[in-house]
């Protein structure tokens, strides 16, 4: 499930883990209001403060949604210092340059093989997430979120530098 979730961003996939979140609390049945509740816990857990974002739904379609690259980037960073998770978590990103979602970007860069990431697009915004290696090997987690791009291929081109960038 994960791996579809992720690496195609099968969104009824991600609204449907959305809502197990929930079950797997023993909450029955489960609500999305179960599922934000513990999705806050996991807010505050990473030591920001759950009133300063929205979450709307879990796959990230709805424009109700209120996350910032800040927050994005902390969640990834806890994931990666805490192995149960980070073990279920990597292999599911997307691989520049290798599959899913950014099959067809940063190829013939140093980014290619190198970023694992996951994306994110609606309207007018277009978001990473993910880890990735700079060229002193150290592991680094990003968030990089435009908004407002009147072109969201616009968004993944600067995304794209950037990751070029950090592993040059």
């Amino acid at each position: 499930v994960l791996m579809r979730m992720m690496k195609e961003s099968d969104n009824l996939f991600a609204e449907s883990m959305f809502y197990q979140v929930a079950a797997a609390e023993g909450q029955r049945p489960a609500r999305a209001s179960h599922a934000r509740n513990a999705v806050k816990r996991m807010i505050q857990k990473v030591g920001l403060a759950p009133s300063s974002y929205k979450i709307a739904d879990g796959s990230g379609l709805s424009l109700y949604n209120y996350v910032s690259a800040e927050l994005e980037t902390r969640l990834v960073r806890f994931a990666w210092r805490n192995a149960n998770i980070y073990e279920y978590l990597r292999p599911t990103l997307p691989v520049a340059a290798v599959d899913g979602t950014l099959k067809n970007r940063m190829a013939k860069t140093t980014a290619a093989g190198n970023v694992a990431a996951k994306t994110g697009t609606l309207t007018a915004i277009s978001s990473l997430a993910g880890y990735c290696t700079a060229a002193n090997g150290h592991e680094l987690a990003f968030a990089i979120i435009n908004q407002g791009v009147l072109r969201n291929q616009d968004g993944r081109a600067f995304q794209d530098l950037v990751c070029r960038a950090m592993t040059e």
